[in-house]
């Protein structure tokens, strides 16, 4: 039975690339052409690994991003590259090298304290004595890598060992329990969207069908795995599931096809020297030529998979294996690692020399530089002069409309309240003269409304002028939206009563927002402000608040004058001059809806109104319930 193994490589720290040649293609010639510091080029070399469907070339770039982390003395990339080579030796039948660039990948990620790594390495090792059909010491080594991998959370390479460990019970006739890891592994492949793990673990779903019997379903899962692995040029895979099809028509007879996949199969495994693959292959064809009664050709194929099987497979290379595994499990190449940190410590002090002549001379440098720019701004400067100028006379313009614009508004809109003040403060002086205290109550509750009508259009216009230089500073945090809205009812309870309006907020106390505490307070106030000012005696006006997917909906709604469909189209530009008296002869400087507007924008968020004049208005505004990457400041 032939079974495709779903390979670490560069896992160790990133998600599996798809293998695409004419990138690795790309990557070869600007690495060739181009000079890069050492690591840049320890990155372009182990990306060319990963992306080639050349198992040799990827071995190559491999070993080159070896010597350049040896060269920078980063024992976790040095563990990196060693990984990466143990696969492409791994792929290409050398399981002697395969082990020991494993086993020394392990040690470097010890000394670098990196518990991935280490399980990474566990993962290859398995593979490797997979594939000796040592099957002990294959799952002793996966189910070490498993454990670590759900520890940390790990799922792209949990998936990986997962389906290779499903692999090895597969080998070793062990149906369920075969079928219970590699189902979990292409459930997480399928979750991480890594297409060719996906791939891997249907094609090995197909050939544990194959072994229970179902050829049907067995084939139609291999012929998928074939055609979502050409598109990355896995030649490994496919020629193990193409021999494996060859496998199912030689059984039922068919030995046409069983020849041509088998042929096929050859063709790949020799194209990219994958010499386990064209072991198996050759096998396979003198099988088939048995069948045909051609025993010429069984002759010649049956003698290359000996030839193949003894290059493989040497009592020599058997007992390496065996004496580095011992020395591996004993030692861990202990004494290594010791030497590894003394070499470490020495380069440091080197490294810290180093730094402090680099540091010189780049002072020195500097000095040189500055007083360049110097000369260079003498030079310069007369031009310079004139483009701030230029500049300066733009902002100015802009500043001067703005504060024209700023002191119309004040000139126009706050007379009135002041005003009232005056009449009201000499009304109150003249009962107070004549002592009729009895008319003082309906005195004084007009100046409390007229003070906190003149508070909220004072807060509007100061937060309006320091918006508009961008000098209100959004610091969003998780607030209880319920206490902001109950904050602003009580602001204007005696508003709401003095018109015998029922002011209500129905939030849940435990519905957050993220958000400016400022801003969410000033938009509810304003929007609340404004439904009070157009809801007429004996109404109604409910602050409302829900989830809705990632934002918090928060509604304003009352039963109030409503908006007819033109002034809609404009409700939050400026309205210079042109505010519209609320029901109770109410004026405001026409900036709240357009503040509402601006910080509602800045905060990530939306607002939406809908209005039926006669039958109230409701302001819908949406804003993030939970942190975001980016909020607009």
């Amino acid at each position: 039975m032939n079974i495709a193994y779903f390979l670490v490589g560069y896992f160790t720290f990133s998600n599996a690339q798809v293998l695409n040649q004419s990138k690795a293609d790309s990557l070869i010639h600007i690495i060739s052409t181009e000079e890069f510091p050492d690591t840049l080029r320890y990155k372009i070399a182990m990306d060319i690994a990963d992306y080639s469907t050349v198992p040799r070339l990827s071995l190559e770039y491999a070993k080159q991003s070896l010597e350049i982390a040896s060269t920078l003395e980063n024992p976790l990339w040095q563990g990196a590259a060693l990984l990466n080579i143990a696969k492409w030796y791994r792929k290409l039948g050398d399981g002697e090298s395969a082990l020991n660039a494993a086993m020394s990948s392990i040690s470097y990620y010890q000394l670098a304290n990196s518990q991935l790594g280490v399980s990474s390495g566990y993962l290859i090792l398995g593979d490797i004595y997979s594939r000796q059909e040592n099957i002990s010491r294959a799952l002793k080594y996966y189910k070490q890598s498993i454990k670590i991998f759900r520890e940390e959370q790990d799922s792209s390479r949990l998936a990986t060992v997962l389906l290779n460990t499903g692999n090895v019970y597969q080998e070793n006739y062990q149906y369920d329990s075969a079928l219970r890891f590699i189902r979990e592994a292409k459930v997480l492949f399928g979750k991480l969207q890594i297409e060719i793990g996906e791939a891997y673990a249907t094609g090995n779903l197909g050939l544990l069908e194959i072994e229970q019997g179902n050829y049907i379903s067995g084939e139609e899962n291999l012929n998928e795995a074939i055609a979502r692995l050409e598109k990355f040029g896995d030649n490994y895979a496919i020629a193990e599931y193409q021999l494996s099809l060859s496998k199912i028509y030689q059984s039922r007879g068919d030995t046409v096809a069983a020849l041509n996949y088998a042929q096929q199969s050859w063709e790949m495994a020799e194209q990219d020297g994958l010499l386990e693959q064209m072991r198996n292959v050759s096998e396979r064809l003198a099988s088939i030529y048995v069948q045909r009664g051609d025993y010429e050709q069984a002759y010649l194929h049956q003698t290359r998979y000996l030839k193949l099987k003894d290059s493989i497979n040497n009592i020599e290379v058997v007992q390496n294996l065996a004496d580095m595994r011992t020395e591996f499990e004993v030692a861990q190449k202990q004494s290594e690692i010791d030497l590894l940190t003394e070499k470490r410590n020495s380069q440091r002090k080197i490294q810290v020399g180093l730094i402090l002549l680099l540091l010189l001379i780049v002072v020195v440098a500097w000095l040189f530089y500055r007083s360049y720019c110097i000369q260079k701004k003498a030079n310069e400067q007369l031009n310079q002069q004139k483009k701030e100028l230029n500049a300066k006379n733009e902002m100015l313009d802009a500043l001067i409309v703005t504060r024209e614009r700023f002191f119309s508004i004040i000139s126009h809109d706050l007379r009135g309240p002041v005003g009232s003040f005056y009449s009201l403060a000499s009304i109150l002086k003249m009962h107070l003269q004549k002592q009729e205290y009895v008319n003082l109550p309906p005195i004084i509750d007009h100046i409390e409304k007229s003070a906190i009508h003149l508070s909220l259009m004072l807060d509007n216009l100061l937060n309006w002028a320091l918006n508009q230089q961008d000098d209100i500073p959004i610091q969003p945090e998780k607030l209880l939206v319920k206490e902001i809205t109950d904050e602003v009812v009580e602001v204007f309870q005696t508003v709401a009563l003095s018109k015998n309006i029922t002011l209500s907020s129905l939030i849940d106390t435990s519905l957050y927002a993220w958000v400016d505490r400022n801003v969410l307070f000033t938009i509810i106030r304003n929007l609340t402000n404004n439904a009070l000012k157009f809801t007429p005696v004996n109404g109604a006006v409910t602050i409302t608040a829900q989830r809705s997917g990632g934002d918090v909906v928060i509604q304003v709604i009352d039963t109030g004058i409503g908006i007819s469909a033109e002034k809609l189209e404009t409700l939050f530009q400026p309205q210079e001059g042109q505010s519209t008296w609320g029901t109770s002869g109410e004026k405001g400087v026409g900036l709240g809806l357009q503040l509402v507007k601006e910080f509602t924008d800045r905060s990530s968020g939306t607002i939406d109104v809908v209005s039926v004049p006669g039958s109230g208005t409701t302001f819908s505004v949406r804003l993030p319930a939970d942190r975001k990457e980016k909020v607009i400041a």
